[in-house]
């Protein structure tokens, strides 16, 4: 799948670059860019020069032209203006090539198959940045981040290769600029507590989900419960958002089985216990059931021994402080996590 939205990618990369091909005169001259400046009828004055550090060139018989800052077109007009102001050249007529382009520069980092940095040779949007570094990698995420400078300061934006294969435009698919900073994110979601396979796994198309991240670590284990935990950061805040994995799969609800993204987390924690000794058959520590009853729990422990006595139950609760209390129980009470129960001796 994620080899499908790199081949789309590329595709309308270069529908992009068709569309604008026509747009080259809007590239903005740079320093170091190399230019042959041709005239027409006049070819004593062609001119293979490149841009210096105040991005000028040398021209014959005007001199130092400033062409650093301005497209293609507005340097063809500025030096016809200039031919005809001084006499040299009645109605010329000035075509301008760059033959390298040196001034701008775009980095693409992270998960791409071939980072590194790149000259921008024409007006070009992040699509076309990516297809130059050979797209995303499978690890690669499809979040992607630019990084430019403004007024000295770096700013930072997010974009979604999906939305923007889907939408397009500005607003989804930017134009870059020179010193732009692009960066892949990897794909990584943790996996982490009682799961057969915990560990780190990839965000890839088909695998989103709460459901989809579950399945990759082989499903909760023997000893996880069935609520989980799941820890993500979204607008700058971070959420911890408990899920209900029995309940999800009885309600069909698809809300709670939302995407997770690059930096998002699952714990799922140990099954909650209780524990019962006393005049009961079987004393130890066993799994606690959803809304699990005393009676239920005397049934789990293999019920009373000949001695024992469903009158006096005692349960052992810690508080929210940690504290234990001892209460009187009745049969149909519901128990809660590491309850320990005592079932006392008989007198008669």
């Amino acid at each position: 799948m994620h080899k499908f939205y790199f081949l789309l990618l590329l595709f309308f990369s270069n529908f992009v670059y068709a569309a604008n091909s026509t747009d080259s005169q809007d590239y903005v001259l740079g320093v170091n860019d190399l230019v042959r400046v041709t005239v027409y009828g006049s070819s004593d004055l062609s001119t293979e020069s490149r841009l210096s550090a105040a991005g000028t060139i040398n021209f014959p018989l005007i001199g130092e032209v400033k062409l650093g800052g301005l497209s293609s077109a507005s340097a063809e007009k500025k030096i016809s203006e200039a031919l005809e102001k001084g006499g040299f050249v009645k109605q010329s007529q000035v075509n301008l090539v760059v033959i390298q382009y040196q001034s701008q520069f775009v980095s693409v980092l992270g998960d791409v198959y071939k980072p590194g940095k790149y000259a921008l040779d024409r007006p070009s949007v992040l699509s076309d940045a990516l297809a130059l570094a050979g797209g995303t990698t499978p690890n690669g995420s499809d979040m992607i981040t630019l990084i430019r400078s403004v007024e000295g300061k770096s700013v930072k934006k997010e974009y979604d290769i999906r939305t923007l294969l889907a939408q397009g435009g500005d607003a989804y698919n930017p134009k870059v600029q020179g010193d732009d900073i692009i960066y892949v994110n990897a794909r990584e979601v943790s996996v982490l507590g009682q799961v057969n396979r915990p560990g780190k796994y990839s965000v890839m198309g088909g695998v989103r989900t709460v459901i989809d991240f579950l399945s990759q670590a082989g499903g909760i284990s023997a000893g996880g419960a069935d609520k989980i935990i799941v820890m993500a950061q979204r607008e700058g805040k971070f959420i911890k958002q408990e899920i209900d994995i029995d309940q999800l799969y009885r309600s069909g609800d698809t809300t709670i089985n939302f995407e997770l993204v690059n930096g998002d987390s699952i714990y799922v924690p140990r099954v909650p216990m209780f524990y019962i000794y006393g005049e009961v058959q079987r004393p130890g520590s066993f799994r606690l059931e959803r809304n699990m009853t005393v009676v239920q729990a005397l049934s789990t422990g293999g019920g009373l021994t000949p001695r024992g006595t469903e009158r006096g139950i005692k349960v052992k609760r810690a508080g929210k402080n940690g504290a234990l209390s001892t209460l009187n129980a009745k049969l149909g009470d519901i128990l809660q996590a590491d309850d320990v129960l005592y079932i006392g001796e008989s007198l008669f």
